[in-house]
């Protein structure tokens, strides 16, 4: 009788359904709230996007304030300000591809020798690729009207 009380418990009586919606309140809840990551990361871009443009400011005053320019120049340094930090501000890193020929093919993971972006690609998907364009491109004229 001890060991079937201490092992064998009385089972738990099953969930009303006022504790159901409190647990969905809380997940949900939860899952609604932003990523810390995410949010640290766009408070980082946004500080440096003020630190570029402070950056700019500083530089344009300092244009301005310069006596030995004429007008014409001065106006063209500051178009030439703004047109680097528009530059560098939209930059998006474009992904190397890499063609996996003889042993490199099927092999999952990074190969050995590229850095950043990356695509691995063989003669066997390329063909696919542009076979399923050429399939593509003939349904498209073919149809009736």
């Amino acid at each position: 009788m001890d060991d079937e009380q201490k092992f064998n418990p009385p089972p738990l009586p099953p969930p009303t359904k006022a504790a159901i919606a409190a647990a969905r309140a809380r997940l949900t809840e939860l899952n609604s709230r932003p990523i810390k990551k995410v949010s640290e990361a766009l408070a980082r871009k946004k500080h440096r996007a003020i630190q570029r443009f402070e950056k700019m400011k500083k530089k344009a005053e300092g244009l301005i304030g310069d006596t030995d320019l004429s007008e014409k120049a001065r106006a063209e340094g500051i178009v030439k300000l703004m047109k680097k930090a528009k530059s560098s501000v939209g930059k998006k890193k474009e992904t190397k591809v890499v063609v996996a020929k003889g042993v490199h093919r099927g092999v999952s993971g990074r190969p050995k020798g590229v850095k950043g972006r990356y695509k691995m690609v063989d003669k066997r998907m390329k063909k696919e690729v542009r076979a399923e364009k050429r399939a593509a491109k003939s349904t498209k004229g073919k149809r009736r009207k």
